[in-house]
C-alpha cells in the first residue's frame, strides 16, 4: 500500500473515531440531563479575616450531601495560607482547615456547586451511633444545660409514653409554648425556656435541650435554605436519632420528619460554619447563585471514571486558558497551510501560533505597542553592536537583555497611566515576545536582515490568522466541550503533510513561464 493511500486510511479512521467519540459524548450528556425540577446551585463563602501569627488556623465547614443534594464540585482559593485538612476525620461536619503563613490580613473564597432533587435520588451513609457519640450527644453544656432544673421541669410536664410520643411532644412545645423573638432574643435554651420567646438557634436549642434531658441523643444542624441571594444566613434545626437514623426537626418553621430539598446541612453540633484560632475581625458572608443546567453541571464529581474525559467539570478560573490552548492545534493548522499550500515561510510551525497567543492574553494593543517598541530597539542595538565585533551568542543574549529592559520600561510606562494589566498579560507575552525577537536576529545573523524582515512579515501575517482563531470563544467552547474534535485536526494534518502539489507561491513565482 503507498503511503499516499495509508495517510487517507489514517485520516479517515481518525474522523470515524472522531465521529464515535462524539457522539458517545452526548449520549451520555443526554443520559447526564438534569431531570424535572431538579436545578444546580453554588454556594460561595469569602471570608476575610486577620491572623494574630504565622500558623494561626482558619476552619470552615462544606455543604453536607443528603438525599436531596449532592456536591459535585468544590472549589478553594486563598493566599499566604497552607492547606492543613481537607477533611474532617469526625463525623460531625466536612470541613477543611487552613494555616496563615504570617501574620495580617488574609482572605479565603470557596465554592460548592450542588445539585438539588425533589425525588431525594441519593442515599447518603449514615454514621453508625457509637458509645462515645452516644454520650457526646446526650450531655449538657453551656448553651444546652440538658440537666439544668427548668430544663427537667418543662421536661416533666411533656414526658410521653415512648420515645417516638416523647420527642413529637417535645417538638409540639418548642413549635406552639415558645413566642417568635427578634435578634435581640437570647440563644441558649434555660433563657429560652424561662421567657418563653425564641429565636431560630434558641428554639433548636431548648428542642435539643428536652431530647437529652428525656435520654434521646441530639443535635443543632446549622445549614443553609437555598435560594437565590447575595446575603445567604446560616438556618438552624435539630436532629433527633429516633431508631437508626437521625430525624430532622425544624421548630421555628414548623418542620419535622422530612425538610424540604433546598435544606443543606453544613455543621452538626456546633453553629459556626467558619471559625479559627489566633484570629480577630473574622468576617464570613455567603452567597448563593442558581447555576444553568450548561454542559458539566450535572457531573457527579469524581466518584465516576468517565469524569476524567469531562473537562467542563474543572474549575471555572481554569476553563477559559485549558479552552484558549485546545486552540492551538488549530493555529498549527492555520500555519500549516501557509506554509504547505500556500508556500509561505515562517519562523518555525509554532511561532505564529504562540505569538497569537501573547495577544490573547494581553490586549492587542497593548501587545502590538509593544512588539513594536521591541523591534525597533533591536534594529538599533544591531547596528551600533555590529562596530564591536562580538560573537553571535554574546550579541543575541545582549539583546536580549535590551528586550527584557524595554518590556520592563513599557510595563512600568502602562502603569504611569493606569493601564496596567494583569500577571498572565505580561509574563506570558514577555517570554514569546523575546523568543520571537531571539529567531528574529539568528535569522538575520545567519542569512540576512532582508531575509529576516521577509520572515517576520510572513509570521506576523500567519498570527493575525491565528489571532482571529484564538480569540474566536464560540469554537473555543465547542473543543473545550469536544475535545475529540481534535481526531479531524489530526486527520487533516495527516493529509497536509501528504500534499505534493504547487504552492500558490509558486505559481506567482513563475506565472511568466505559464505565458510562454
Amino acid at each position: 500500500m503507498s503511503a499516499r493511500r495509508s495517510a487517507w486510511w489514517v485520516a479517515a479512521v481518525l474522523v470515524l473515531a472522531g465521529l464515535a467519540c462524539i457522539a458517545l459524548r452526548l449520549y451520555v450528556r443526554r443520559q447526564a440531563q438534569l431531570a424535572h425540577d431538579d436545578s444546580l446551585w453554588r454556594i460561595t463563602y469569602k471570608v476575610k479575616f486577620n491572623a494574630a501569627r504565622t500558623g494561626a488556623g482558619l476552619r470552615a465547614s462544606a455543604p453536607r450531601d443528603t438525599t436531596h443534594a449532592r456536591i459535585f464540585r468544590q472549589d478553594v482559593r486563598y493566599a499566604g495560607l497552607a492547606a492543613q485538612r481537607l477533611k474532617s476525620t469526625r463525623e460531625l461536619s466536612r470541613e477543611f482547615a487552613l494555616a496563615s503563613l504570617g501574620s495580617g490580613p488574609h482572605t479565603m473564597t470557596a465554592r460548592f456547586d450542588l445539585h438539588l432533587s425533589p425525588k431525594g435520588r441519593w442515599r447518603p451513609t449514615e454514621t453508625p451511633l457509637t458509645p462515645q457519640l452516644r454520650e457526646q450527644y446526650l450531655r449538657a453544656t453551656d448553651t444546652i444545660p440538658a440537666s439544668a432544673p427548668l430544663v427537667l421541669e418543662t421536661l416533666a410536664k411533656l414526658d410521653g409514653t415512648d420515645t417516638t410520643n416523647r420527642v413529637q411532644r417535645i417538638f409540639d412545645f418548642c413549635v406552639h409554648d415558645l413566642r417568635h423573638g427578634d435578634e435581640r432574643t437570647p440563644h441558649d435554651a434555660v433563657t429560652t425556656l424561662r421567657q418563653r420567646v425564641a429565636s431560630p438557634l434558641g428554639r433548636a436549642r431548648a428542642f435539643v435541650a428536652l431530647c437529652r434531658a428525656a435520654g434521646v441523643p441530639a443535635r443543632v444542624v446549622t445549614g443553609f435554605a437555598i435560594q437565590e441571594t447575595t446575603e445567604l444566613e446560616p438556618q438552624f434545626w435539630a436532629e433527633a436519632r429516633l431508631g437508626e437514623r437521625w430525624t430532622p426537626f425544624d421548630p421555628a418553621n414548623g418542620l419535622s420528619g422530612t425538610l424540604p430539598e433546598h435544606f443543606v446541612p453544613v455543621a452538626r453540633d456546633r453553629i459556626e460554619i467558619v471559625r479559627g484560632t489566633d484570629i480577630s475581625e473574622l468576617e464570613a458572608k455567603f452567597e448563593a447563585i442558581r447555576l444553568p443546567p450548561g454542559p458539566g453541571a450535572s457531573r457527579f464529581g469524581r466518584g465516576r471514571f468517565g469524569a476524567i474525559f469531562d473537562l467542563t467539570r474543572l474549575p471555572l478560573d481554569m476553563q477559559e486558558p485549558l479552552a484558549i490552548m485546545l486552540l492551538l492545534p488549530l493555529g498549527a493548522l492555520v500555519t500549516t497551510l501557509f506554509r504547505t499550500v500556500i508556500g509561505m515561510r515562517t519562523f518555525g510551525t509554532f511561532t505564529p501560533s504562540l505569538l497569537a497567543l501573547s495577544f490573547v492574553y494581553a490586549d492587542w494593543m497593548t501587545g502590538l505597542m509593544t512588539f513594536a517598541v521591541v523591534l525597533a530597539l533591536g534594529l538599533t542595538s544591531r547596528a551600533l553592536l555590529d562596530r564591536l565585533k562580538l560573537l553571535v551568542v554574546p550579541r543575541l543574549s545582549l539583546i536580549l537583555t535590551l528586550v527584557v529592559l524595554c518590556i520592563m520600561l513599557m510595563v512600568s510606562v502602562l502603569d504611569y497611566f493606569n493601564l496596567t494589566p494583569s500577571a498572565q498579560a505580561v509574563i506570558l507575552p514577555m517570554v514569546i515576545l523575546t523568543m520571537t525577537i531571539e529567531r528574529f536576529y539568528l535569522t538575520s545573523e545567519e542569512d540576512s536582515p532582508a531575509f529576516a524582515l521577509e520572515l517576520l512579515g510572513a509570521t506576523l501575517l500567519v498570527g493575525v490568522c491565528c489571532y482571529g482563531v484564538l480569540r474566536w470563544n464560540a469554537v473555543g467552547r465547542l473543543f473545550f466541550t469536544f475535545p475529540e474534535l481534535h481526531f479531524f485536526t489530526i486527520a487533516a494534518l495527516v493529509l497536509l503533510g501528504r500534499y505534493s502539489g504547487y504552492r500558490l507561491t509558486e505559481l506567482w513565482r513563475f506565472r511568466d513561464l505559464g505565458k510562454r
